[in-house]
Parts: structure tokens; sequence; C-alpha cells
């Protein structure tokens, strides 16, 4: 599969009602600077950036979310509704700790050189901050359980750990991706992907030929469907946009190793997400294409998001899917601060 489709990436109706923002208690959040190897016996001479946000009470469990291609930890922040609360709001309201994280090469993360990314950099990078985690090294105690959230690329890695070390995840959510991704769309949104030492919000910085960002416009035709979508979030989302940096080889985990995931999975999508090809009609759709890509202890479950693309967050029905992973969570991976 071509760099370009590697960019970006239980039939369920679960009623659960969005929270207002206003009924929303502020977490508690700091920022958290964690040292990791690029490499499985490299030095740690890097650093990923995240915010660490706690409930009140002790959680023992914690989300860590992961961005998709050319987003950073801010895409968990995003207010599609802007009366509504965003992701990480609703789930420590919900008694979850979450870690959103910059991966290497975007936000405030460390900027190698392109070069010295692995195919499995993401990944490694990844466990060790899952470790992390386990172990109570980045704050907020120790943690029992981790749940891998991703968006798009964020997905594609988070199933890759969850498949390769099934001990090291307790629970899966997979938003903007799925098994059969529009290979004929990524190739035409190729286009718009340019260096991001050519683009002036990046001039200067120094970056490499291999790091990549967005030319202005890019998201808001094919990463939104504006009936749904508010300008203003859509002006706010181009104008916080990221680097990335796509090693060599495909980044695209191809869907017949997911068996290997032993923990539940929740896969979200909207109905009209442009870079996915598959079943984006119904829930029930997309549980009958998804579900002979995992085993039962998966416990596969999948939900359409009505007037939706492929930015879930940043959409005016953000909170309803947000209600629905909180169900989700507490149902199959619990751990919550009571």
């Amino acid at each position: 599969m071509r760099i370009t489709t590697a960019v970006l990436l239980g039939l369920v109706s679960i009623p659960a009602t969005p929270i207002p923002v206003a009924a929303i208690t502020a977490p508690v959040c700091r920022p958290v600077s964690a040292k990791v190897a690029m490499t499985s016996s490299g030095p740690a001479d890097q650093h990923v950036a995240g915010t660490l946000c706690l409930p009140r009470g002790h959680a023992t469990t914690v989300q860590l979310l992961i961005p998709g291609g050319f987003y950073g930890q801010a895409y968990w922040r995003m207010h599609g509704d802007r009366q509504r609360p965003s992701y990480v709001e609703t789930m420590t309201a919900a008694g979850y700790a979450t870690l959103a994280i910059d991966r290497l090469g975007t936000g405030a993360s460390s900027y190698p050189p392109s070069a010295r990314f692995g195919r499995d950099t993401h990944q490694i990078v990844i466990r060790q901050l899952i470790r992390k985690l386990r172990e109570g090294r980045l704050g907020g105690g120790r943690f029992a359980k981790v749940v891998l959230v991703g968006h798009s690329l964020g997905s594609t890695l988070a199933r890759t750990v969850a498949t390769a070390h099934p001990a090291e995840v307790d629970g899966v959510i997979l938003t903007g991706e799925s098994s059969v991704p529009n290979e004929a769309a990524f190739e035409q949104m190729g286009a718009g992907i340019h260096r991001a030492a050519d683009d002036p919000a990046f001039a200067g910085r120094g970056l490499d030929d291999g790091y990549l960002t967005t030319r202005p416009g890019l998201r808001a035709t094919w990463f939104y469907h504006r009936p749904n979508a508010d300008s203003k979030v859509i002006t706010a989302d181009e104008a916080t946009k990221t680097t990335d940096v796509f090693p060599p080889g495909d980044s695209y985990t191809p869907p017949s190793i997911n068996k290997h995931i032993q923990a539940p999975v929740l896969i979200i999508n909207g109905e009209h997400d442009k870079l996915l090809a598959g079943a984006r009609s119904s829930s029930a759709a997309l549980h009958a294409q998804e579900a002979p890509f995992y085993s039962p202890r998966a416990k596969l479950e999948t939900v359409v998001v009505p007037g939706t693309g492929h930015v879930l967050n940043g959409h005016r029905t953000a909170p309803h899917w947000f209600a629905q992973a909180r169900a989700w969570a507490d149902r199959r991976v619990g751990g919550a601060a009571r």
C-alpha cells in the first residue's frame, strides 16, 4: 500500500446521552514528557510530549489517546459541538484517566531526523508509554488497565500493538479506520500534502524533506462532512495542523492480523468518511464487514456515526460517539474512579 494510504489512516446501538459542558467538572491535567527510544535496543534520547488528565478519585484504567496523521494531542480536546465536552472531558467525567500524546515528529515532541524513523518506531514508542503508565512513571499512580484509543493512523498503530502484544492491552477503540480503505481517495488526497519546509507554518524550523504537512484547505475537503461541521472548528483545525513523518515501508497493517487481539474492540467510523471504501451505511453493515477479522475474545462492537466525516472529533456529532465509547468502556473494561 502506498505512503498516501499510510498517511491517515458486536453490532451495537448504545443509548447514551451527551453531557453539556456546564455539567462537566474540569479534570486535573498536567503536561508530561516521557523519554523514549526509537528502536527496541536504542538509547532513550527522544521525548514524547503529552497531557495526563485525572478524574476525581483513583482511576485504575487509563486511556492512551493516539492521534492520526498530521494531528497532535489537541485532537482529543476538540469541541466539534462547542456546547458539549471534548473526548478527554467526557472520559475523565466518567472516571477514566487519559494520556493524549504528540507522536514523535509532531506537536511538542522530539523532531529527530526522518531517516531515524523505522517502520515500527511509533509502535515501539507506544509500548514504552504503556509500560510507564503501568509502572506509575508518568504520574497519577500505577494503572492496572490500559485502553488504546486511536484515530486513523493512530488506530492502525493501536491495533498493531494490540495484535503483537495482546497481554499489554485491555481494550481498543478504533476510529477513522477500517479493513477497506479507499485507495483512490488516498491517491487523490496525496496532492494536498507537501514538505513541511515549504509550508509557511513550518518554514525556518530546519525540518528535513521527510517531514510533511497538509496544504491549506485539505482538511476541510477531505476530513469533514461540512453540513455537520462548524466552520470555526474547521478554521481552528487548519490553524493548528502539525507535521508528520511516515517511515519507509507500509505503515498500514493489514486486518488479517487482527485475530490476535485478545482485548475487547470497539470500531467507530463516520458515515461520510471519504477515506474509507467499506461499509458505512449502518453499524450492522460495519459489523458484518469487520467481524471476520476478529476472534470471539474481541467481543467486537461497531458504530457508524451519521452525518460525520473522517475527523470524528471535529463534527457536531462528536459528543454522541464519545457517550457511546464511555458506555462501552464501562461495560467492557471497567476501572473508572467512582
